[in-house]
């Protein structure tokens, strides 16, 4: 009988000390990049940048805020909206913080501040020319850069961590250059303080937006 009592103690340990190595990851607290509490705002600069890096500060403000919070799935989302790339419209999005992911609602992951090896979002996009043909745009992905960067803004000077989105243009597409790059630079206990918008295929340049001054609850 005691050569079975040994086994199943080492197992019951075992057992144990799993769950309480679980329990500490869970009970882990990690910085807080999003700051998703209702009231929150962020104010944004938007400033042009052509193919040899000179900037123009442009006469046009972002504004982004947290506008409510709600139940998906039984998990608590907030509602984030902001301008679309051309204004007045807005577009919204429902965000969580999920121990160091920042997820969308569809569960599509946002941002991390520990995975820098995980691929978030690969994907092609095509453009429909006729019923039965299809032309690939591009194919995109996102994914974590390891390094943080140290950027100013009108707001100040900040460190941050950045998630790269890589558009590999296809041929017929990528007369304005290839690869191109959207990125999405975030600072601890601020949110986003730095985003390139989305672009045109055929235009080379880019719009940045870039942080102003925010409030946090």
């Amino acid at each position: 009988m005691t050569k079975f009592i040994v086994p199943l103690f080492i197992a019951i340990t075992c057992l144990f000390a799993c769950k309480k190595e679980k329990q500490k990851e869970e009970e882990k607290v990690y910085p807080n990049y999003s700051q998703l509490k209702v009231g929150n705002y962020w104010i944004y600069q938007r400033f042009e940048i052509d193919t040899f890096g000179s900037e123009t500060a442009l006469n046009q403000y972002d504004s982004c805020y947290i506008e409510k919070d709600t139940l998906i799935n039984g998990k608590t989302y907030f509602k984030l909206v902001s301008p679309y790339v051309i204004p007045p419209t807005t577009e919204s999005s429902y965000l969580r913080d999920s121990l160091h992911y920042i997820v969308y609602s569809s569960g599509q992951i946002l941002f991390s501040s520990e995975d820098y090896t995980s691929i978030f979002y690969n994907d092609y996009y095509t453009f429909e020319i006729t019923d039965t043909i299809i032309d690939t745009i591009c194919q995109i992905t996102w994914k974590m850069e390891s390094t943080p960067l140290t950027v100013s803004t009108p707001a100040g000077t900040y460190s941050t961590l950045n998630v790269k989105h890589t558009y590999l243009m296809y041929p017929n597409w990528a007369q304005a250059g290839n690869p191109r790059y959207l990125n999405h630079r975030y600072a601890k206990d601020i949110g986003m303080v730095q985003e390139t918008l989305p672009f045109f295929a055929s235009d080379p340049n880019y719009t940045e937006k870039r942080l102003v001054r925010y409030r946090l609850n």
